[in-house]
């Protein structure tokens, strides 16, 4: 068992992708994991294999009233909570000049990527304010940092996450509460298969994997409660 097997994490988005990679790495580590996800069932076939170390509370991250319920049940549960993770989120099926857009898609990707985690850090910062080391990974995207062509709509919700994470560091600088980010480039998950064009096997191949970010996220939180990073840019590497 670690010096942080006491700790209590959620992670959102946890039925697939970066979220269930990171639901892996913590629960492998003896920490007790609360797994929400909005569709019940995939969630519960996803983390039936953790045992009583992960406990899957399906939920929407968008909807004030579900993470409250959550962040709740995971007190009464648990009587703490020390680290959160919001990797819920959604992309763009194809890339869509602004022009052509639409309203519909615009509240989709803002209300995932950037409602979902401003209402789970809101709803849970007094909790992680009264933990030893409480701490927050929001997952990103490099689309944060920068725009491409027919991604506006994507860019604006990662553009939004990242400044709330700028906001929150300096709301909490000096406290027992850090806050962090994790941007990484493309991903190998299953959020590929919802494109229009699907990219090859060959160009999947070349990408990042989740349980890379997945360790960034358990580097980050088991990081000296001195040390604080606020971002990391991760992007594949692939030599010739």
């Amino acid at each position: 068992m670690t010096a942080h097997a006491q700790d209590v994490v959620i992670v959102t988005g946890a039925s697939q992708g970066i979220g269930l990679a990171t639901v892996e790495t913590f629960a492998a580590t003896g920490r007790t994991v609360v797994a929400m996800a909005r569709d019940a069932q995939r969630l519960a076939d996803a983390t039936a294999r953790f045992g009583d170390s992960v406990v899957g509370l399906a939920g929407d991250v968008r909807e004030e009233t579900d993470v409250e319920r959550v962040v709740t049940e995971t007190i009464r549960l648990f009587g703490r909570l020390d680290v959160v993770v919001n990797a819920a989120g959604v992309s763009m099926s194809a890339r869509t000049r602004l022009r052509d857009s639409k309203t519909a898609e615009w509240r989709r990707l803002i209300e995932t990527n950037l409602t979902g985690t401003y209402l789970m850090c809101r709803t849970c910062l007094p909790h992680l304010e009264a933990a030893p080391n409480g701490y927050i990974v929001n997952v990103q995207s490099t689309a944060a940092f920068r725009g491409g062509v027919g991604t506006s709509l994507y860019a604006a919700s990662k553009f939004g996450v990242r400044a709330l994470s700028e906001a929150m560091v300096e709301e909490y600088r000096g406290t027992r509460v850090r806050i962090s980010s994790v941007s990484p480039g493309p991903v190998d998950t299953a959020i590929w298969s919802h494109k229009i064009t699907p990219p090859s096997a060959e160009e999947r191949a070349r990408m990042l994997r989740a349980a890379d970010i997945a360790g960034i996220v358990r580097w980050l939180v088991e990081s000296p409660p001195h040390l604080h990073v606020p971002d990391i840019l991760v992007t594949p590497w692939n030599p010739s």
